[in-house]
């Protein structure tokens, strides 16, 4: 299967696709609304709820806007691969720590994305007035895989 007749394909079974499936396909985070599946040797996560979705999208949406600045990274165009795990699963750890769900561990789980949006909402009373320079740290601590050794 090409990328174009897989994407095709990916687009028209996860009509709701989850904002943080990189990070839920890293393993660094769940959520209670994800839905995985597979398609073409790929896994791939879905969302089973709109709202949570707009939230989680939302939210999202703002870190990477505070994240541009400090990767220095044009705004247009979607981050590179590592950044995006980078914002990701270090604002969803940062997000947690901010709402006091965990310790400082760096290679913590977040349980439930959907659980802490939720909460922030509860909190700060829309997604917009979250302190995401409270979380920035977190994202920017964050250590990703190191790449691998080539063999040779």
């Amino acid at each position: 299967m090409d990328e174009d007749s897989y994407r095709q394909v990916y687009n028209r079974i996860n009509t709701a696709p989850c904002v943080f499936e990189k990070g839920i396909l890293s393993l660094k985070s769940r959520c209670s609304y994800q839905h995985k599946f597979h398609l073409a040797d790929r896994h791939c996560v879905g969302c089973t709820d709109t709202v949570m979705q707009l939230n989680c999208k939302a939210f999202l949406d703002h870190l990477r806007k505070q994240t541009r600045f400090v990767f220095k990274i044009p705004i247009e165009g979607p981050l590179p691969h590592n950044k995006e795990i980078k914002v990701q699963n270090g604002g969803m750890l940062g997000m947690q720590k901010l709402l006091s769900e965990g310790d400082n561990d760096a290679d913590q789980v977040v349980e439930d994305i959907a659980g802490l949006m939720l909460k922030s909402i509860e909190r700060y009373g829309n997604i917009e007035a979250v302190p995401y320079n409270q979380i920035m740290p977190s994202v920017t601590g964050y250590k990703t895989r190191p790449k691998r050794q080539k063999s040779r």
